[in-house]
């Protein structure tokens, strides 16, 4: 990535990408040397912490699956000192990002960050090894370390395999009690919850048919049936978002 300063329309934030592309969430961004700064995820990432507060809470250890520029696992850290965070983000341009984001908190515990492409079982296996400090992990299923698994606006901008591969890898990394949540446009009931959602998903389908807004109980299914994750709350977010928990089952 250049070292310049420069502004682009169109570029990507994340992420967990499948067959070597990247995604983009078509938000302008600023960069200045490594940092990168993403107009969007300033906007959200106050409620979004107000919603994850009790989660965060209760945390130890955190997973963010597709950081991004780092914007908002800084902003977490920020408000909690004490929680281990495990960064991850596909597009290895943006590790510098996330790096220089942590190094500006006085006080944190913002792990180095990892590449992740949700679709490949090795990068998972690197999220479980961090998070037993280092120590080789079992392969065979076993519960994870990690109390929460954390991602935003990934779901619409990638194809429904990447979905699935974070509902999966979330129930691999994740302890027994331990939490998804995913933040971002969904439809409900096979519905879109607002006309504008509508017309985003047709530009999502328009710019790469694999994209697009997924249905809640689609992602649900999947979470049960192939992670032993609950879908147990659905909360309305600003902007015609939601923000869905789902828990690890023991």
């Amino acid at each position: 990535m250049p070292s310049s300063l420069c502004m682009v329309q169109g570029s990507s934030n994340t992420v967990s990408g499948h067959g070597g592309a990247a995604f983009s969430n078509m938000s302008e961004f600023v960069q200045v040397n490594h940092k990168v700064f993403f107009a969007a995820a300033d906007r959200n990432k106050d409620v979004i912490l107000e919603q994850l507060t009790p989660f965060l809470d209760r945390a130890r250890l955190v997973l963010e699956v597709a950081s991004g520029s780092g914007q908002h696992i800084q902003h977490f850290a920020r408000s909690y000192p004490q929680v281990v965070f495990q960064p991850s983000e596909y597009n290895i341009d943006l590790l510098p990002s996330i790096v220089d984001y942590a190094a500006e908190l006085e006080e944190h515990q913002i792990k180095t960050p990892l590449p992740l492409d949700a679709t490949n079982q090795d990068h998972w296996q690197k999220i479980l090894e961090s998070g037993q400090d280092g120590q080789p992990t079992p392969r065979d299923g076993s519960d994870g370390p990690y109390d929460l698994v954390v991602t935003t606006n990934v779901f619409h901008i990638s194809p429904w395999i990447v979905g699935q591969s974070i509902v999966r890898g979330a129930g691999r990394v994740l302890k027994p009690g331990g939490f998804l949540i995913l933040y971002g446009a969904f439809k409900k009931d096979g519905k879109f919850n607002t006309e504008s959602n509508k017309q985003f998903d047709e530009t999502l389908r328009d710019t790469d048919p694999s994209w697009g807004v997924r249905d809640i109980e689609a992602i649900a299914e999947v979470a049960e049936n192939e992670a032993r994750l609950k879908h147990v709350q659905t909360i309305n977010m600003p902007s015609n978002n939601y923000l869905l928990v789902f828990e690890k089952l023991a």
